[in-house]
């Protein structure tokens, strides 16, 4: 194993004529002089160039036997990758192999320029090759850094915040004495939140200029989901044990697009279409439904851990937050690569750009933190919050009342289990569309001359 050169005490041997030396360097400035920078360097502080020779050789097995164990670390394609560009360097010709794919055509564009075809200059074409393949690489790594750090850390952040609400919620409860009718109320009252705001936001659309057929239609479809959710909630008897979660599920909503006024998500793709919304409303179900499946292998959270008279965890609320934002990062990306994808977003196709700017466009996502105006701020609670929080609470109630029906039924543990797990995908891809919609307000009608001045 290699190791730092400070703060180390190495014995250096050199092999010359069949003669063994071991230079100590602890008690020699050798260590001290190798510092290039320094501007009291002394070449002869390095020692003797029979030291120096055998500090160099040591170095070199060093790295010779880091490099053989990173060899034979790799799976088969990697050794067959590295067989391949040894032999390219080494004999010369072109980079042959079933796995090299880009690397290969790479190389070839920097080998045609070659006129030396040397060894070196071979090993130089390889590098200039995979410098190419990583810049190239850049631009995505950059965009899904932005959504994972933005958007990851955003949800896990606040769903840990929901989770601990949650729990000492119910805890309070248990230890109160309200009856289950109180309960069914306050729950009504807390359902009713997400559907006035954005009753509000409605208002403030009209008034604004903003609002259009899809707001309008919207904030509709949402309002009567969580209407119809709630009523059978109601009527199964759902509702009277479901305060603690309708009370985190709003406090995770607001708190979640609070932070995303701070911290927007921008992009270059496309406007917002019906194509790339049903795609992404398919694989944001389907995501949903597959983590839900990890549900059993996780442990009690929340509201769940009060329940079973657990003490409050932050490590299993942070598994929940990691699991949540997992899929919501998903989405996220789904959904910013189908607007950007010509076949499902027009606005990006050739009908709209020339062939030079459309080769020059490159997909960026990035994220800023700012203080947003009161319009940001008001944007975000009465469009964006309003419309999440009327979805989660029409889930939640939803799937409530799903789950006391099932209940009564025959059916095992298990097949309620992925009932309720396919419950949950289809709602989700339900709220989808109505959720883009209401947050999708039209550009604001500019002012006529004359008003402006009056």
């Amino acid at each position: 194993m290699v190791q730092p050169i400070s703060n180390s005490t190495v014995n250096i041997s050199s092999i010359s004529n069949n003669d063994t030396s071991l230079v100590n360097s602890a008690g020699s400035p050798l260590i001290e002089a190798l510092d290039l920078a320094s501007p009291v360097f002394r070449a002869r502080a390095l020692g003797s160039s029979r030291e120096v020779a055998a500090g160099m050789t040591r170095l070199a097995r060093n790295v010779e036997s880091v490099l053989q164990r990173c060899r034979e670390e790799q799976g088969e394609t990697g050794q067959n990758v590295a067989a391949a560009v040894d032999a390219y360097i080494l004999e010369g010709g072109s980079l042959q192999g079933a796995q090299l794919g880009a690397l290969s055509a790479a190389v070839g564009r920097y080998d045609a320029c070659d006129t030396q075809q040397t060894r070196e200059s071979r090993m130089q074409s390889v590098l200039d090759a995979g410098l190419e393949l990583l810049e190239s690489a850049r631009g995505p790594g950059l965009n899904l850094l932005n959504v994972t750090a933005r958007t990851g850390l955003i949800v896990a952040l606040t769903t840990v915040l929901r989770q601990l609400v949650g729990f000492y919620v119910e805890k309070a409860i248990r230890e109160g004495d309200l009856p289950e009718a109180t309960h069914a109320w306050l729950v009504a009252a807390i359902a009713m939140i997400g559907p006035a705001v954005s009753l509000i936001g409605a208002i403030r659309d009209e008034c604004a200029g903003t609002a259009n057929l899809q707001t309008r239609l919207g904030r509709v479809c949402m309002a009567s989901i969580t209407m119809g959710a709630l009523i059978a909630a109601h009527l199964t008897g759902a509702s009277s044990s479901m305060l603690s979660t309708a009370v985190n599920t709003t406090v995770y909503t607001f708190a979640r697009d609070l932070c995303n006024a701070f911290f927007p998500l921008n992009d270059n793709a496309g406007a917002v279409n019906d194509k790339a919304t049903a795609v992404s409303m398919a694989a944001f179900g389907t995501v949903q439904y597959l983590l839900e499946q990890l549900a059993p292998l996780m442990p009690l959270s929340g509201p769940g851990r009060a329940a079973a008279d657990l003490g409050w965890s932050l490590g299993a609320d942070a598994i929940a937050g990691a699991v949540n934002a997992l899929g919501a990062v998903a989405d996220d990306c789904v959904f910013i690569l189908c607007r950007s994808w010509s076949l499902l977003s027009p606005s990006v196709g050739l009908g709209s750009l020339d062939i030079e700017s459309l080769e020059q466009r490159v997909l960026e996502v990035r994220t800023e933190a700012r203080v947003p105006t009161a319009q940001q701020l008001g944007n975000a609670m009465f469009n964006n919050a309003a419309s999440r929080t009327s979805a989660f609470m029409g889930l939640v109630l939803t799937l409530g009342a799903a789950a006391v029906e099932l209940s009564l039924t025959d059916f095992g543990e298990n097949t309620q289990a992925q009932i309720l797990n396919i419950g949950l995908g289809m709602m989700m891809m339900l709220i989808y569309f109505p959720f883009i919609w209401s947050c999708s307000q039209s550009a604001p009608e500019p002012k006529p001359a004359a008003q402006l001045q009056a």
